[in-house]
Protein backbone atom coordinates (compact mmCIF):
# COMPACT_ATOMS: atom_id res chain seq x y z
CA UNK A 1 0.00 0.00 0.00
CA UNK A 2 1.08 3.96 -0.35
CA UNK A 3 1.05 3.88 3.12
CA UNK A 4 3.20 1.72 3.75
CA UNK A 5 5.87 2.93 1.42
CA UNK A 6 5.52 6.35 2.66
CA UNK A 7 6.56 4.87 5.81
CA UNK A 8 9.78 3.41 4.81
CA UNK A 9 10.39 6.49 2.21
CA UNK A 10 10.43 9.35 5.16
CA UNK A 11 12.65 7.07 7.40
CA UNK A 12 15.31 6.71 4.33
CA UNK A 13 14.90 10.59 3.48
CA UNK A 14 15.72 10.90 7.46
CA UNK A 15 18.90 8.65 7.06
CA UNK A 16 19.61 9.55 3.73
CA UNK A 17 22.99 10.21 2.76
CA UNK A 18 24.93 12.29 0.08
CA UNK A 19 23.12 13.41 -3.79
CA UNK A 20 24.17 12.38 -7.01
CA UNK A 21 23.96 15.51 -8.58
CA UNK A 22 24.83 17.69 -6.17
CA UNK A 23 28.33 18.43 -3.83
CA UNK A 24 27.82 17.76 -0.19
CA UNK A 25 29.95 18.48 2.24
CA UNK A 26 28.05 16.35 5.21
CA UNK A 27 31.60 15.57 6.90
CA UNK A 28 32.39 19.51 7.14
CA UNK A 29 28.26 20.18 8.51
CA UNK A 30 29.17 17.57 11.25
CA UNK A 31 32.46 19.28 12.01
CA UNK A 32 30.85 22.52 12.87
CA UNK A 33 28.00 24.79 12.61
CA UNK A 34 28.50 26.36 8.69
CA UNK A 35 26.67 29.20 8.23
CA UNK A 36 24.33 29.76 4.76
CA UNK A 37 25.75 32.99 4.32
CA UNK A 38 29.03 31.22 3.79
CA UNK A 39 27.38 28.42 1.32
CA UNK A 40 26.02 31.31 -0.42
CA UNK A 41 29.27 32.73 -0.61
CA UNK A 42 31.37 29.89 -1.85
CA UNK A 43 28.42 29.04 -4.27
CA UNK A 44 28.51 32.19 -6.13
CA UNK A 45 32.14 30.63 -7.22
CA UNK A 46 30.78 27.59 -7.81
CA UNK A 47 27.87 28.05 -9.75
CA UNK A 48 29.79 28.82 -12.78
CA UNK A 49 30.54 25.24 -12.78
CA UNK A 50 27.61 23.90 -12.30
CA UNK A 51 28.14 22.95 -8.70
CA UNK A 52 26.34 23.73 -5.75
CA UNK A 53 27.13 22.65 -1.85
CA UNK A 54 24.29 21.78 0.28
CA UNK A 55 25.17 20.72 3.62
CA UNK A 56 23.35 16.83 3.97
CA UNK A 57 21.33 17.75 6.69
CA UNK A 58 19.53 20.80 5.42
CA UNK A 59 18.72 18.81 1.55
CA UNK A 60 15.15 17.37 2.65
CA UNK A 61 14.17 20.68 3.31
CA UNK A 62 12.78 22.14 -0.03
CA UNK A 63 11.05 25.57 1.12
CA UNK A 64 14.74 26.10 2.55
CA UNK A 65 16.42 24.58 -0.62
CA UNK A 66 14.14 27.30 -2.64
CA UNK A 67 14.28 30.91 -0.62
CA UNK A 68 18.31 29.99 0.46
CA UNK A 69 20.28 28.19 -1.95
CA UNK A 70 17.67 29.77 -4.86
CA UNK A 71 16.92 26.19 -6.87
CA UNK A 72 13.71 25.27 -9.06
CA UNK A 73 11.25 22.81 -7.99
CA UNK A 74 12.91 20.33 -10.90
CA UNK A 75 16.43 20.93 -9.20
CA UNK A 76 14.87 20.30 -5.39
CA UNK A 77 13.21 17.31 -7.08
CA UNK A 78 16.40 15.47 -8.13
CA UNK A 79 17.64 16.39 -4.86
CA UNK A 80 15.35 14.45 -2.94
CA UNK A 81 15.63 11.16 -5.60
CA UNK A 82 19.15 11.43 -4.98
CA UNK A 83 18.46 10.89 -1.18
CA UNK A 84 15.76 8.66 -0.89
CA UNK A 85 14.93 7.29 -4.75
CA UNK A 86 11.59 8.69 -4.52
CA UNK A 87 9.21 6.26 -6.22
CA UNK A 88 11.94 4.63 -8.27
CA UNK A 89 13.80 3.56 -5.73
CA UNK A 90 11.04 1.94 -3.76
CA UNK A 91 9.26 0.24 -6.42
CA UNK A 92 12.81 -1.59 -7.04
CA UNK A 93 13.05 -2.34 -3.70
CA UNK A 94 9.27 -3.73 -3.19
CA UNK A 95 9.86 -5.91 -5.93
CA UNK A 96 7.60 -4.44 -8.74
CA UNK A 97 9.79 -4.01 -11.78
CA UNK A 98 7.68 -4.03 -14.74
CA UNK A 99 6.56 -0.36 -16.05
CA UNK A 100 4.45 0.89 -18.48
CA UNK A 101 4.66 4.62 -20.49
CA UNK A 102 1.16 5.42 -22.17
CA UNK A 103 1.96 7.69 -24.85
CA UNK A 104 5.75 8.17 -24.41
CA UNK A 105 6.42 11.29 -26.94
CA UNK A 106 9.50 9.96 -28.20
CA UNK A 107 11.23 10.37 -24.85
CA UNK A 108 12.12 6.86 -23.76
CA UNK A 109 13.50 6.03 -20.61
CA UNK A 110 15.23 2.67 -19.08
CA UNK A 111 12.97 0.55 -17.12
CA UNK A 112 9.96 0.98 -19.14
CA UNK A 113 7.85 -0.74 -21.73
CA UNK A 114 5.93 1.82 -24.16
CA UNK A 115 3.13 2.44 -26.19
CA UNK A 116 2.19 4.82 -28.34
CA UNK A 117 0.55 5.92 -32.23
CA UNK A 118 3.84 6.82 -34.05
CA UNK A 119 5.21 3.98 -36.24
CA UNK A 120 8.22 1.72 -34.61
CA UNK A 121 10.72 2.45 -37.36
CA UNK A 122 11.27 6.58 -35.58
CA UNK A 123 12.05 4.42 -32.57
CA UNK A 124 15.63 3.83 -31.19
CA UNK A 125 16.94 1.02 -32.36
CA UNK A 126 17.98 0.45 -28.74
CA UNK A 127 14.03 0.53 -26.99
CA UNK A 128 12.44 -0.95 -30.01
CA UNK A 129 12.05 -4.14 -28.35
CA UNK A 130 10.12 -2.62 -25.98
CA UNK A 131 7.75 0.00 -27.75
CA UNK A 132 4.18 -1.51 -29.03
CA UNK A 133 2.66 0.66 -31.35
CA UNK A 134 -0.72 0.72 -29.89
CA UNK A 135 -3.99 3.74 -29.34
CA UNK A 136 -4.71 3.12 -25.66
CA UNK A 137 -8.18 4.46 -26.71
CA UNK A 138 -8.97 1.55 -29.06
CA UNK A 139 -6.78 -1.14 -28.18
CA UNK A 140 -8.02 -4.61 -28.95
CA UNK A 141 -8.12 -7.65 -26.29
CA UNK A 142 -5.49 -8.98 -28.77
CA UNK A 143 -2.89 -5.92 -28.02
CA UNK A 144 -3.80 -6.48 -24.35
CA UNK A 145 -2.79 -9.59 -23.81
CA UNK A 146 0.10 -9.59 -25.97
CA UNK A 147 1.41 -6.09 -23.46
CA UNK A 148 0.90 -8.43 -20.70
CA UNK A 149 0.34 -7.09 -17.08
CA UNK A 150 2.45 -3.96 -15.43
CA UNK A 151 3.42 -3.16 -11.74
CA UNK A 152 3.21 0.73 -12.93
CA UNK A 153 1.31 2.29 -15.46
CA UNK A 154 2.80 6.15 -16.12
CA UNK A 155 0.88 8.75 -18.48
CA UNK A 156 2.48 12.17 -18.05
CA UNK A 157 1.38 14.90 -19.92
CA UNK A 158 -1.16 12.12 -21.88
CA UNK A 159 -4.61 12.18 -19.97
CA UNK A 160 -5.53 15.91 -20.87
CA UNK A 161 -5.12 14.76 -24.33
CA UNK A 162 -8.56 12.24 -24.01
CA UNK A 163 -11.78 13.82 -24.08
CA UNK A 164 -13.29 13.03 -20.47
CA UNK A 165 -15.36 10.01 -22.21
CA UNK A 166 -12.26 8.25 -23.45
CA UNK A 167 -10.04 9.33 -20.59
CA UNK A 168 -12.65 7.06 -18.43
CA UNK A 169 -12.27 4.43 -20.83
CA UNK A 170 -8.49 4.81 -21.19
CA UNK A 171 -8.89 4.46 -16.88
CA UNK A 172 -10.33 1.23 -17.43
CA UNK A 173 -7.64 -0.38 -19.82
CA UNK A 174 -4.98 0.55 -17.41
CA UNK A 175 -6.69 -1.05 -14.78
CA UNK A 176 -6.95 -4.50 -16.84
CA UNK A 177 -3.01 -3.41 -17.46
CA UNK A 178 -2.05 -3.91 -13.50
CA UNK A 179 -1.52 -6.43 -11.50
CA UNK A 180 -3.45 -5.86 -8.35
CA UNK A 181 -1.36 -3.56 -5.74
CA UNK A 182 0.68 -2.23 -8.79
CA UNK A 183 0.63 1.53 -9.39
CA UNK A 184 -1.18 4.10 -12.15
CA UNK A 185 0.69 7.80 -12.01
CA UNK A 186 -0.78 10.55 -13.91
CA UNK A 187 0.67 13.88 -14.42
CA UNK A 188 -1.04 16.82 -16.32
CA UNK A 189 -1.35 20.31 -16.71
CA UNK A 190 -2.82 21.70 -13.29
CA UNK A 191 -5.82 23.88 -13.59
CA UNK A 192 -5.64 25.10 -10.50
CA UNK A 193 -1.73 26.93 -11.13
CA UNK A 194 -3.49 28.18 -14.02
CA UNK A 195 -6.29 29.80 -12.72
CA UNK A 196 -4.22 31.63 -9.91
CA UNK A 197 -1.28 32.68 -12.58
CA UNK A 198 -4.25 33.89 -14.93
CA UNK A 199 -6.83 35.42 -12.14
CA UNK A 200 -3.25 37.05 -10.82
CA UNK A 201 -2.11 38.63 -14.37
CA UNK A 202 1.12 37.43 -13.73
CA UNK A 203 1.54 34.75 -16.48
CA UNK A 204 4.64 37.10 -18.50
CA UNK A 205 5.94 38.23 -14.75
CA UNK A 206 5.94 34.76 -13.30
CA UNK A 207 9.59 33.03 -13.29
CA UNK A 208 7.88 29.85 -13.21
CA UNK A 209 5.57 30.05 -16.08
CA UNK A 210 8.65 30.90 -18.67
CA UNK A 211 8.84 27.59 -20.10
CA UNK A 212 5.18 27.40 -20.37
CA UNK A 213 5.08 31.08 -21.75
CA UNK A 214 8.31 30.09 -24.28
CA UNK A 215 6.06 27.12 -25.55
CA UNK A 216 2.73 29.06 -25.68
CA UNK A 217 4.78 31.48 -28.09
CA UNK A 218 5.36 28.80 -30.92
CA UNK A 219 1.51 29.27 -31.42
CA UNK A 220 0.34 33.37 -29.73
CA UNK A 221 2.66 36.05 -30.28
CA UNK A 222 4.99 37.50 -27.35
CA UNK A 223 2.42 40.58 -26.45
CA UNK A 224 -0.96 38.44 -26.53
CA UNK A 225 -3.21 39.05 -22.89
CA UNK A 226 -2.95 36.50 -20.36
CA UNK A 227 -6.13 35.33 -21.60
CA UNK A 228 -4.18 33.84 -24.90
CA UNK A 229 -1.11 32.07 -22.30
CA UNK A 230 -4.35 30.65 -20.68
CA UNK A 231 -5.95 29.55 -23.49
CA UNK A 232 -3.03 27.62 -24.92
CA UNK A 233 -2.95 25.79 -21.30
CA UNK A 234 -6.33 24.70 -22.23
CA UNK A 235 -6.23 24.09 -25.47
CA UNK A 236 -2.53 23.19 -26.53
CA UNK A 237 -1.36 23.17 -29.91
CA UNK A 238 -3.00 22.61 -33.11
CA UNK A 239 -1.19 19.46 -33.47
CA UNK A 240 -1.86 18.42 -30.09
CA UNK A 241 -4.68 19.43 -28.67
CA UNK A 242 -5.92 19.47 -24.92
CA UNK A 243 -9.41 18.10 -24.77
CA UNK A 244 -10.24 18.58 -20.91
CA UNK A 245 -8.40 20.27 -17.75
CA UNK A 246 -7.68 18.65 -14.70
CA UNK A 247 -6.62 19.63 -11.15
CA UNK A 248 -6.29 16.85 -8.14
CA UNK A 249 -10.28 17.10 -8.00
CA UNK A 250 -10.52 15.89 -11.31
CA UNK A 251 -8.41 13.36 -11.53
CA UNK A 252 -9.93 11.98 -8.49
CA UNK A 253 -13.43 11.94 -10.01
CA UNK A 254 -12.24 9.87 -12.99
CA UNK A 255 -10.55 6.86 -11.56
CA UNK A 256 -13.20 6.74 -8.61
CA UNK A 257 -16.02 6.49 -11.17
CA UNK A 258 -14.07 3.45 -12.74
CA UNK A 259 -13.84 1.52 -9.11
CA UNK A 260 -10.44 0.18 -9.55
CA UNK A 261 -8.43 1.99 -7.91
CA UNK A 262 -7.56 2.95 -4.26
CA UNK A 263 -5.09 4.70 -2.01
CA UNK A 264 -5.88 7.69 -4.71
CA UNK A 265 -3.22 11.19 -3.82
CA UNK A 266 -1.85 13.21 -4.85
CA UNK A 267 1.85 13.83 -5.01
CA UNK A 268 3.03 16.99 -4.63
CA UNK A 269 6.59 18.17 -5.71
CA UNK A 270 7.02 18.10 -1.75
CA UNK A 271 5.90 14.51 -1.35
CA UNK A 272 8.83 11.92 -0.08
CA UNK A 273 8.06 10.12 -3.37
CA UNK A 274 8.31 12.66 -6.01
CA UNK A 275 11.36 13.50 -8.67
CA UNK A 276 11.92 14.34 -11.55
CA UNK A 277 11.16 13.24 -14.33
CA UNK A 278 10.02 9.69 -13.13
CA UNK A 279 6.63 12.04 -11.39
CA UNK A 280 6.90 15.02 -12.63
CA UNK A 281 8.73 16.34 -15.55
CA UNK A 282 7.03 19.97 -15.04
CA UNK A 283 6.85 20.56 -11.63
CA UNK A 284 6.61 24.13 -11.95
CA UNK A 285 3.11 23.61 -13.76
CA UNK A 286 1.83 19.82 -13.26
CA UNK A 287 -0.39 17.75 -10.76
CA UNK A 288 0.89 14.72 -10.29
CA UNK A 289 -1.86 11.79 -8.64
CA UNK A 290 -0.67 7.96 -7.89
CA UNK A 291 -3.55 5.06 -7.39
CA UNK A 292 -3.03 1.81 -6.00
CA UNK A 293 -5.38 -0.98 -8.33
CA UNK A 294 -7.61 -2.72 -6.08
Amino acid sequence: MIADLLGEVDKAAHDAGDAAQFVEFSSMARGGDLKIAAYKMLNRLLRKFGVLIIPAREATNHSHLISDYNLRKHDVLRVNESLNGALRQHLLDSGKTRWLEIGCGGTLEDGFHYIDVFPEGIVDKSFRNRYSRIDIVNASTHDLERLGRFDLVRMQHVFEHFTPEDGKRVLETVGSLLNRGGYLLVTTPDLRIHARTYLNGGYKDDVLMVPHNEYARTRIPEDAPDSFYFSVFAHSLLYEKHLWCYDFEGLEYQLSRTGLFQDIQEISWEHALAACPFTHNRPEQDVCILATRK
